[in-house]
C-alpha cells in the first residue's frame, strides 16, 4: 500500500493539479492513477503551460481555424477535448467510488468571475459540450459566483468552487450548494446522489501574504493551515448529518457532502517541508489537489494521520496576528482579486499563444 492509499484510508482523496495532452498520450496519467491519483483539476494557467510546451495541439488548432472558429472558441475546443478524454480515463474510479471521485474540473472564463448570468451560460454550454457525468465546472467563489453555483447545482451540474481564501467566502459557497440541492429537489430532480461539488480552499498563498508582513519566525507558516482548519470546522457544522443537523434531511435523500478541497498546497517557502500542507490538513471527507512535485514527495515523505477530526483551533495565534494589525479575512479578499487577475492573465496568454500558432500555421 502506497502513502497515497494510506491517505485515502483516512478519508482524503488526492487529485492532481495538472492536465495536458502529453500526459494523456504518453501513458503518464495512467501511471499516476495507478499510484493513487483519483481526480484532476485544470485552469487557464495549466492549459497555457500545456499549449506552450507541446505541438500536440497544432493539428486541432489548424482544423478549428479552418472551420472558422475564433481564438476563444479554439481554446475551449482544446480544453473540452482534453477534459473529455481525462473524464473517460477516470470513469471507472467514478463508478467504483459511487460518484465520490473520478472527476476532472474545467474552468469558465475568469473574465466572468463577477458575472453570474455569463457564468451560468458558459457553464451550461461547456457541460453539454463535454457530455460526461464526471466533470466539474469551476466557478470562482465570489458573490456573483455564489448565485451561479446555486443555479448550476439546481440544474444538476457538478461544481468545483475555486479561489476560496476566506471562511466567509466558503460559508457563502457552501450555502449556495445547499440551496441548489433543495432547488433541484423542488424542481422534481431525482438523481441527487450524482450531484457533486468541492470547495477549493487555497492555503499556501495565505502564508505567503501573511509571512511577508511578519518578523517573528515563530508566527510564520501557520496562517494558511489555521484558516483552512477554521473552514473545515464550519464544514462539519454545515454538513452535520446527526438528527436535527443542518444536512440531515438532504443526506437521507442521497445528497453528497460538498467536500473541502485543499488547493495551492505546494510550499512557496523552500524552508518549509514539501508535504506540510498535506500532512497538516489530512482528514475525512476532504480532497487535496497537488502539483506533480508535491505528489511524488507525498509518495515518499507523507506523514499519514488524521489532523482535522476534533482539532483545537489556534485562537491565540489569530489574536497575535490581530495585535500586529493583520487580518486573514482582509488578506483573503486581496488574494481573491489577485487570483482572478492571475487566471485572467493566463487566459489572455493562452489565447495569444493560440493566435501565434495560427500565424505560424498560416
Amino acid at each position: 500500500m502506497s502513502k497515497i492509499h494510506e491517505i485515502n484510508k483516512i478519508g482524503q482523496s488526492i487529485w492532481l493539479d495538472s492536465i495536458s495532452r502529453t500526459m494523456l498520450q504518453s501513458g503518464y496519467l495512467v501511471e499516476m492513477i495507478e499510484k493513487g491519483v483519483s481526480g484532476l483539476t485544470s485552469n487557464p494557467t495549466i492549459f497555457d503551460k500545456a499549449v506552450a510546451e507541446s505541438d500536440l495541439y497544432d493539428d486541432e488548432i489548424k482544423n478549428s481555424f479552418d472551420a472558422g472558429r475564433n481564438v476563444s472558441e479554439i481554446f475551449e475546443s482544446i480544453a473540452v477535448s482534453d477534459v473529455r478524454a481525462v473524464a473517460d480515463l477516470l470513469f471507472d474510479i467514478y463508478k467504483k467510488t459511487q460518484f465520490l471521485d473520478g472527476y476532472v474540473s474545467i474552468e469558465v472564463s475568469p473574465k466572468l468571475a463577477n458575472n453570474s448570468e455569463g457564468t451560468i451560460t458558459e457553464a451550461k454550454r461547456i457541460w453539454a459540450s463535454i457530455d460526461r457525468p464526471n466533470i466539474m465546472i469551476k466557478v470562482p467563489g465570489t458573490g456573483e459566483g455564489a448565485n451561479a453555483i446555486r443555479t448550476l447545482i439546481g440544474l444538476g451540474i457538478n461544481v468545483n468552487v475555486t479561489l476560496l481564501f476566506s471562511v466567509e467566502a466558503y460559508r457563502r459557497s457552501a450555502n449556495a450548494y445547499l440551496e441548489g440541492l433543495q432547488d433541484y429537489l423542488n424542481s422534481g430532480g431525482t438523481s441527487i446522489s450524482k450531484i457533486a461539488s468541492v470547495a477549493s480552499f487555497f492555503v499556501s498563498r495565505i502564508d505567503t501574504a501573511i509571512d511577508s508582513k511578519l518578523t517573528e519566525t515563530s508566527l510564520k507558516g501557520k496562517a494558511g493551515v489555521t484558516n483552512a482548519r477554521n473552514a473545515y470546522k464550519l464544514f462539519t457544522e454545515l454538513f452535520d448529518v446527526s438528527p436535527g443537523g443542518n444536512f440531515n434531511v438532504l443526506s437521507k435523500k442521497g445528497a453528497q457532502f460538498q467536500r473541502p478541497l485543499w488547493a495551492s498546497t505546494s510550499v512557496k517557502n523552500p524552508s518549509y517541508p514539501e508535504t506540510m500542507y498535506v500532512d497538516q490538513l489530512m482528514g475525512p471527507y476532504t480532497v487535496n489537489t497537488v502539483p506533480e512535485n508535491t505528489f511524488f514527495s507525498l509518495l515518499h515523505n507523507a506523514t499519514t494521520a488524521d489532523k482535522l477530526t476534533n482539532i483545537e483551533l489556534e485562537s491565540d495565534y489569530l489574536d497575535e496576528l490581530t495585535k500586529r494589525g493583520l487580518s486573514i479575512e482582509k488578506t483573503a479578499d486581496e488574494l481573491l482579486e489577485q487570483g482572478i487577475q492571475a487566471f485572467t492573465d493566463s487566459y489572455n496568454s493562452v489565447l495569444g499563444r493560440i493566435s501565434n500558432k495560427i500565424k505560424e500555421i498560416a
